[in-house]
């Protein structure tokens, strides 16, 4: 386990209760539990990088996705962002507002959590999003919302790809969890925000489109 002052280098400004116990003990335990319970791996963990304002985008299969993802980059703390009603639940505000998640109003333009969202990546900090804005209804990647471009636009973040399967069948959408099942975690490639600006936002956003579904679809080899 990371020490706090090497927390604090990859997430300058962290609070030492967050650092030891959110991302200390807590998400070494979710990790252990989604091996053991699903055999989650990950490749690529040496393509995150270790500092500076850092974007995670991974595609969206399940409500364990923000977990499996934290699992997976581990030592690299990171803010989420999920939609305001899944703050309505007791147990789960508790554990989104221990992990620091930001709230955000779906289908609004909400200013205030992406001024946060910007805030926390111009320190130089980490985002993790699901650009797809919801979870798949049948396993397949969805078309991706414009907010990802705009808090790459706006804070020039490095754009860390992350594809994931599994999870879909462990954990669909209206249904409850089973512990039947394998989950596999893909990191790929960083991407500069000058390539992406350089490319423009429509075939900005379908380079890492593409990147998230080829590590999906190694993913989905792995566990096959």
């Amino acid at each position: 386990m990371l020490s706090y002052l090497q927390f604090q280098r990859r997430a300058p400004g962290i609070s030492v209760w967050r650092a030891v116990v959110w991302w200390g003990l807590c998400i070494n335990l979710l990790r252990v539990s989604l091996f053991f319970c699903y055999g989650m791996r990950t490749k690529g963990r040496d393509n995150v990088p270790r500092t500076g304002p850092l974007l995670v985008v991974a595609n969206h299969q399940s409500n364990f996705d923000p977990a499996i993802v934290g699992s997976a980059l581990l030592d690299r703390p990171f803010l989420g962002i999920a939609r305001e009603s899944l703050f309505g639940s007791k147990f789960l505000s508790w554990f989104m507002r221990g992990f620091g998640v930001i709230a955000l109003k779906r289908g609004e333009s909400d200013v205030v959590a992406i001024r946060k969202a910007i805030i926390e990546l111009q320190a130089g900090r980490g985002i993790m999003m699901f650009p797809e804005g919801t979870r798949t209804q049948d396993g397949t990647m969805n078309d991706f919302q414009r907010g990802f471009w705009l808090l790459m636009k706006k804070s020039k973040a490095t754009v860390l790809p992350v594809g994931l399967d599994g999870a879909y069948n462990v954990y669909p959408m209206g249904s409850k969890p089973t512990l039947k099942g394998k989950i596999a975690v893909a990191i790929g490639k960083p991407i500069t925000a000058e390539l992406l600006l350089e490319l423009g936002e429509e075939d900005g956003t379908a380079v890492v489109r593409a990147s998230i579904q080829e590590l999906v679809d190694s993913c989905t080899r792995r566990i096959s």
